[in-house]
């Protein structure tokens, strides 16, 4: 089974940098192409388990099978804040040091498509959740890693489905929400179009609780259209996805208020491009707060590629 990791390194500068030092990738309100850990292939839906200034970042690429079927990698984004300049900034380096993904890869990747991975931490273990194509429909799985950020007595349990989303059509790109109460995602159920829902259970989400299915009820969430609504993301009161609702993939926004999501809106043209954005993640780093997100405009190493950019301006 084939897989493969690629990293991002930075060396963190405190204090004052030497005049010598060359900034490599700067995050600024306009995105900006997350340069070596991209291919000339397709690479696209990424996740953050545990964003800080040296994290993991886990994506899907098609790099290894030279476009055609879809694995998860690996890799490292570290930043680092300069004060005295009031940058932030990216290097690149080995693509080494993710200590889990020699024990979780083998077992998730297949000769079909993995997509839309996205990991919820428990203590030192680590719930992984992804989609995969093994019949004609996508459904999405889970495997739990035992001691994730250890390089050695790691355990990965055989992935199973999540019980209680499968039901019918296909469904894709799982997030389980800060409450680890609710998991959204994607479907197109009820229909040809795809729409965000949101399955509430009864207790804590745990690896019993996705094998068990306990799940009070499943909703289809009012951001949802009559076009494709895809790749949901929740960052506190704040819903960000992926819809081709004007034509090409754009990301849109919605704030919740009173418990309930306002009007989408779409992302400024800053970010948006008449080409397609798709699968935002957003974190915070730094006290910045920051997105990844992947497209397929000119000026990247080939089809879809991971950018970076500051997005705080939409949480105030």
């Amino acid at each position: 089974m084939k897989f493969s990791t690629f990293i991002f390194f930075v060396l963190f500068f405190a204090g004052c940098e030497p005049f010598s030092y060359k900034y490599n990738i700067i995050v600024t309100e306009v995105p900006v192409n997350l340069g070596a850990l991209n291919s000339a292939y397709d690479d696209w839906n990424s996740d953050l388990p545990f964003p800080y200034e040296r994290s993991e970042i886990w994506f899907s690429s098609n790099r290894n099978s030279y476009g055609g079927e879809f694995d998860i990698v690996a890799g490292r984004l570290d930043l680092s804040y300069h004060e005295g300049h009031n940058i932030l900034d990216l290097s690149t380096g080995n693509e080494e040091y993710v200590a889990s993904a020699p024990a979780l890869l083998p077992v998730i990747n297949s000769s079909h498509d993995e997509l839309g991975p996205h990991s919820f931490l428990t203590g030192e273990d680590m719930l992984f959740l992804y989609a995969t194509d093994p019949g004609e429909v996508f459904e999405i799985r889970f495997v739990e890693l035992t001691r994730w950020n250890y390089g050695t007595g790691q355990t990965v349990s055989d992935p199973l489905p999540v019980a209680g989303l499968n039901e019918s059509g296909d469904n894709l790109y799982p997030f389980i929400d800060e409450e680890n109460r609710k998991i959204y995602f994607c479907s197109n159920r009820d229909g040809l179009t795809f729409d965000i829902y949101s399955a509430q259970y009864n207790s804590p989400i745990s690896k019993q609780s996705l094998i068990d299915g306990d799940i009070a009820h499943i909703t289809k969430e009012i951001v949802s259209s009559g076009y494709d609504d895809k790749c949901p993301y929740i960052y506190g009161d704040f819903i960000v996805f992926a819809s081709n609702r004007e034509g090409s993939y754009d990301l849109w926004y919605s704030k919740r208020y009173h418990d309930e999501w306002m009007e989408p809106i779409k992302l400024q043209p800053a970010i948006n491009s008449e080409y397609n954005e798709y699968r935002p993640v957003l974190f915070q780093v730094l006290g910045v707060d920051l997105m990844v997100f992947s497209s397929d405009r000119p000026g990247g190493k080939g089809g879809y590629d991971l950018y970076i950019v500051k997005i705080g301006n939409y949480l105030n």
